[in-house]
């Protein structure tokens, strides 16, 4: 089974002209992505059709399998719990993102 793994941030000090060419950088390199994802996310659904199983290829296999998940109906759950209670049962935590786009209009 894949692992995720987590990456923390590399504290480097660049320059107005290396932030630009790394931010232009990581959007060339997404727009290049963009097809390949769509391609694999065709190409996985083909495979899912056929049902969980564990395929075989030449050089790599693809496990198909089911996934069972729950989601908490938080509307629901506030209806009847107090928020002193939802507070004191929350956990909250902040991390670094990153949202790549394109710009309106190049300066």
């Amino acid at each position: 089974m894949a692992t995720a793994t987590k990456t923390k941030p590399i504290p480097v000090t660049l320059t107005a002209e290396q932030i630009s060419e790394l931010v232009d950088k990581i959007g060339l390199l997404k727009a290049q992505l963009a097809p390949l994802e769509d391609v694999l996310k065709a190409d996985l659904n083909k495979l899912k059709g056929h049902g969980p199983d564990r395929y075989q290829g030449k050089l790599y296999e693809v496990n198909v399998f089911e996934v069972t998940s729950s989601r908490l109906d938080m509307e629901a759950v506030r209806a009847k719990l107090s928020p002193q209670f939802i507070a004191a049962h929350t956990t909250t935590s902040t991390t670094l993102t990153a949202k790549v786009s394109a710009r309106k209009s190049a300066e």
